[in-house]
């Protein structure tokens, strides 16, 4: 089975020039350029950049197309108009028809040519040079973890949806009407999302933003006999050119201000690099380390916890530190940690809360000898492993 170093899903590209169109007409509205002339005195006084937003009308087809807008924006202190072609799709779907099958490095002339056809086949003409240095302003790195038997992707999101990363960060947890669990960590412009890729798949169409192609990977699921297995899906979702400069740049070493190009996507290691680091974002904080060793019983708990703090020190303030560790961890594993933390700080002053950090962080080099979750180990392991999912995987029911 060969490695991977990159792995997307939906991506978000934006194209000033160097395409053609053969039909106006195929959008809607249909849109015709303007100079910045033509702007009325409300439309010109408009603070945002973008004015009119025109969405490229398709019929239904046997093949998988992008999503296409023109967006029309206006450059207030220079007094012009520009057109900019937004485009988004999926890329394992655009070359397999599903995203359980996974997209490599080795894929980019491939996925090029296929965006290019796919592009063609709606109206829309440009280059492959053109689709190479397309500004990205979106993309989802994720991977594929088939899960074994005895692992349940419930009681891992259960685990993940009681973790916290900073006050910047919400989470919003949904179970599907056939069982499947969706768990969002999310900012404004970043989000870790958790999901069992095997039952969205099986999802019935009324509840999909994909709907018109959900049934190719059904028909992938039906066809190996997955329906009744489970794949952990983890996606970080990288929102908005800023942001996706800010990330990238970053790993590769180049300047903040440089645009991201869809090549760059291709670069050895680079998204591997990102979904990794973010996953470690989450596991790695101290704090979150409470919830990820095996359940054991409260009593066991807490003279485990009791004999690692005599280790240290055997005076009574050492072993009330250990009473404190043992609460916390009741009270995580319980209610969650963004939920203990903001209960304390509704009953206690939250001018200093690295006081409560230092208790967390305490508690967690208690219990740092405990096993760790054997569920949550295997996916941290298969991560790291980073092997592709190909049709010969699924064809041996992963």
């Amino acid at each position: 089975m060969r490695n991977t170093d990159n792995n997307m899903d939906t991506v978000i590209l934006e194209i000033n020039t160097g395409y053609t169109i053969a039909h106006n007409a195929t959008f809607f509205p249909e849109f015709r350029k303007r100079t910045y002339g033509d702007l009325s005195p409300a439309e010109r006084a408009y603070k945002l950049p973008s004015i009119h937003c025109y969405r490229l009308q398709t019929k239904k087809t046997d093949r998988y197309l992008p999503k296409v807008k023109m967006i029309e924006r206006h450059a207030v202190r220079r007094g012009v108009l520009c057109y900019v072609l937004k485009i988004e799709f999926s890329a394992p779907k655009l070359l397999y028809w599903n995203s359980l099958q996974e997209v490599s490095e080795k894929d980019e002339e491939a996925l090029f040519k296929a965006l290019q056809s796919a592009l063609a086949s709606i109206g829309i003409e440009m280059p492959l040079e053109t689709i190479a240095h397309a500004k990205v302003t979106a993309v989802h790195v994720c991977k594929n973890v088939p899960l074994p038997e005895t692992f349940k992707m419930r009681e891992i999101v259960s685990t993940l949806a009681k973790m916290n990363i900073t006050k910047a960060y919400d989470a919003s947890e949904k179970q599907c009407k056939n069982g499947g669990r969706l768990l969002n960590i999310y900012s404004g412009t970043k989000e870790h999302s958790f999901y069992d890729k095997i039952s969205d798949s099986m999802r019935t169409k009324n509840k999909r933003r994909d709907k018109e192609y959900i049934d190719k990977e059904r028909e992938i699921v039906l066809k190996y006999g997955l329906q009744r297995r489970e794949v952990f899906r983890y996606e970080y979702r990288i929102k908005g050119s800023q942001t996706v400069r800010s990330q990238i740049n970053a790993i590769i070493g180049r300047e903040y201000e440089v645009p991201v190009e869809f090549k760059d996507l291709f670069i050895p290691n680079l998204l591997k690099t990102i979904i990794l680091t973010s996953w470690d974002a989450l596991i790695r904080l101290p704090e979150n380390q409470l919830l990820l060793f095996e359940t054991i019983d409260p009593l066991k708990l807490l003279l485990y916890i009791l004999e690692e703090a005599t280790k240290i020190n055997r005076t009574g303030h050492s072993i009330n530190k250990a009473f404190i560790s043992y609460g916390l961890i009741l009270a995580i594993q319980q209610h969650g940690l963004k939920e203990v933390r903001g209960s304390v700080f509704d009953l206690w002053n939250d001018d200093h809360p690295e006081r409560l950090t230092e208790k967390l962080t305490r508690a967690a080099e208690l219990v740092a000898g405990l096993p760790r979750s054997k569920s949550i180990l295997h996916v941290d392991t298969e991560l790291k492993r980073f092997k592709l999912i190909t049709l010969s995987i699924l064809e041996n029911g992963i």
